[in-house]
């Protein structure tokens, strides 16, 4: 029997007039399906114990499964096959897949459960062939779904019953949301919520449902939210040193079904916050310049076709050196973009002001900041005077531009933030010491070059992270407060919706888990329905090995990996990377090598002068695509000592 059959072979009923499969039995048959290994990963021959395949080429497989499904037609609307969890990330998801004979568009309704009503969405594809997205299920539980065809007049041709199940989801996601007030329904359908130091990444509905979540944990900083339903995935564990906290390298442009599009490989990483220029379009994300020993000062925009940086823009070029008192005396933390003018604006938090740069110019347009803070520096003209009654922000994230009636006037500019109002990372005299965080509002007159606080709403203190949204239709602020130290009421954070007007709580979402930021969302199920687009998923760089003309001397002298060192490194193969985890700083170098050539990462242009950074362990990586064909050992420099390893890598001519 073929592997096609295998996976189309009725598998277990266990549910009303479907068939469905495990995402474990759909991604060992996706390993075994026949593929072109030199899609995504050369292929090398290695004694590495640990290969590893990135996860975009896992995707591909199942895609290219999918598709023969479809083409031996056996699954039918009287017979759904359902695959739970098809790409093993997203356990309260699954994909229904068969065909019609009559074309027709595919809706569904999950019943409500535990005080939420019920979820109707459509697949708006009118087709022979369904692959339909199914979000927004209940953990724990077999979720009774409504199934109907509806033809191109908008008339029910069919509809069914059935069950999908999903597993109880582990700690700290489970159970980690209360709404502890209500005083009118919660507006913004799910809240999405990631990052912080537990990592979680879920999303709730207005009872506090959790309705969405990974099963795999980003980098400290949550994914990035873009449009069709996508969002961007750091990898916490594959990294690059810096002066500060390392950096994530290697990031995955996902969906919330759990399929990756492509992987961007980034040579100084990105950190923070990263939006999308246009839906579709270029990626501007928050990086380090790095080679000037200062860390979080960048903008970076990736060239979302070929994943690598065009354009990079320092913040130690703007400013003089009154404040560089730090490696990451900028520390941008959140950034938005006006396509109009190819302008953005950022939030600075460790000198307590709002950027406007513009990016073709390379020259800053104004700045949000107390005057007397800049008084005799270079940038003291772009300080906007301030009018009215006016509380000073300080430690600020989550900048972001308010879209309301104000967008008229061509001369004003409506902006939000929330104000963590701590200031231990940039002591001032004028701070007031109130152990409160808020969300301000602001406009920004652009012609009278002055700027006034509209509103401020206050809530307790959350010392770090964090962000706010604004919904102008409903007139609601919601404020994120991401990071309590001490927890408030036993949680760690909390959600607030807040009358613009009245400044009326009248919502209170408690969250066991800190987090980095949170935002309103609903999924796109017409984009998650469709097939992945062609194209390379493999894009941008790292940086790349150096060949050395000579052997090193300590390498020469190297010795026989100990069995002490070995335990304290891991060694493993990640598509075209060879990749050591180890403590921050702690690998320096990794030597591949034969009689003939000799090529090494070094990882020792940077050092760690944070004491909180330095016990992060991570994985290094050592690209091989510019490494000419041959067999190499490998050897790998280690707190100062060099250490030759058993392993070899060994691969062909490329074409």
């Amino acid at each position: 029997m073929n592997i096609i059959s295998k996976i189309l072979t009725p598998v277990k009923r266990v549910v009303l007039n479907t068939s469905t499969c495990s995402e474990g039995r759909f991604t060992k048959e996706a390993r075994r399906f026949p593929y072109k290994k030199d899609m995504l990963v050369n292929s090398y021959d290695t004694n590495l114990e640990n290969k590893v395949e990135p996860p975009a080429f896992l995707t591909y497989c199942k895609e290219k499964m999918l598709e023969s499904i479809f083409n031996k037609a056996e699954y039918n609307f009287d017979n759904i096959l359902v695959i739970n969890n098809p790409y093993k990330v997203s356990p309260l998801s699954a994909l229904m897949v068969f065909n019609t004979k009559k074309k027709c568009k595919v809706e569904y309704t999950i019943k409500g459960h535990n005080g939420s009503e019920d979820y109707t969405r459509c697949d708006e594809t009118l087709g022979n062939f369904h692959r339909v997205a199914v979000l927004g299920l209940y953990e724990g539980r077999f979720n009774p779904v409504k199934v109907r065809l509806i033809d191109e007049d908008g008339n029910i041709i069919a509809s069914k019953n059935i069950k999908i199940k999903t597993p109880a989801l582990n700690k700290p996601v489970h159970d980690c949301v209360k709404i502890t007030k209500s005083k009118q329904p919660f507006n913004g359908g799910f809240m999405f919520v990631s990052g912080g130091y537990q990592g979680g990444v879920y999303a709730f509905d207005t009872k506090g449902n959790i309705r969405f979540a990974l099963n795999r944990g980003p980098q400290y900083y949550g994914v990035y939210l873009f449009s069709d339903g996508r969002f961007l995935f750091p990898e916490r564990n594959m990294r690059i040193p810096a002066y500060g906290n390392a950096h994530t390298v290697i990031t995955h442009e996902m969906d919330m079904l759990g399929r990756v599009y492509c992987t961007y490989h980034q040579k100084k990483g990105m950190h923070h916050w990263a939006i999308e220029k246009e839906p579709g379009g270029n990626i501007l994300g928050l990086s380090s310049s790095m080679h000037d020993t200062y860390m979080e000062n960048a903008i970076v925009e990736i060239d979302r076709k070929t994943g690598e940086t065009i354009y990079e823009l320092s913040m130690n070029d703007l400013f003089d050196d009154t404040y560089k008192t730090r490696n990451d005396w900028a520390h941008i933390n959140s950034i938005d973009y006006i396509p109009e003018e190819g302008t953005v604006v950022i939030s600075m938090r460790n000198v307590h002001t709002i950027a406007k740069i513009h990016l073709e110019k390379r020259e800053i347009v104004w700045l949000i900041a107390k005057p007397k803070f800049y008084k005799g520096t270079n940038v003291e003209d772009k300080v906007l005077k301030p009018v009215g009654e006016h509380n000073w922000f300080f430690q600020q994230h989550g900048i972001q531009i308010v879209h309301d009636e104000t967008d008229n006037d061509p001369y004003t500019l409506r902006l939000m933030l929330f104000d963590n109002h701590t200031a231990n990372r940039r002591p001032v005299k004028w701070f007031d010491g109130e152990e409160k965080s808020y969300v301000n509002f602001y406009t920004v007159d652009e012609k009278k070059r002055t700027v006034r606080q509209d509103n401020r709403f206050e809530t307790p203190l959350s010392i770090t992270r964090s962000n706010s949204e604004y919904d102008p239709d409903n007139r609601i602020v919601r404020a994120m407060c991401a990071h309590f130290k001490p927890p408030v009421d036993g949680y760690n954070a909390k959600i607030y919706e807040f009358n613009y007007d009245t400044k009326e709580c009248i919502n209170e979402i408690s969250c066991v888990t800190d987090y980095f930021s949170a935002h309103t969302f609903d999924f796109n199920i017409p984009a998650m329905s469709k097939p992945l687009p062609e194209g390379n998923m493999m894009l941008g760089s790292l940086v790349s090995p150096i060949k050395l003309e000579n052997m090193p001397y300590e390498l020469e002298k190297a010795e026989i990996m100990t069995h002490e060192v070995s335990e304290a490194l891991k060694f493993r193969r990640y598509g075209d990377l060879i990749q050591v985890y180890a403590v921050d700083h702690d690998l320096e170098k990794i030597y591949l090598y034969n009689n003939d050539t000799i090529y090494v990462q070094d990882f020792t242009n940077t050092t760690q002068p944070l004491k909180v950074f330095k016990t992060q362990t991570y994985f290094v990586s050592m690209p091989l695509n510019d490494i000419p064909a041959g067999s190499y050992k490998l050897a790998v420099q280690y707190l100062s000592k060099t250490y030759k390893t058993d392993y070899t890598v060994a691969f062909g001519k490329r074409e």
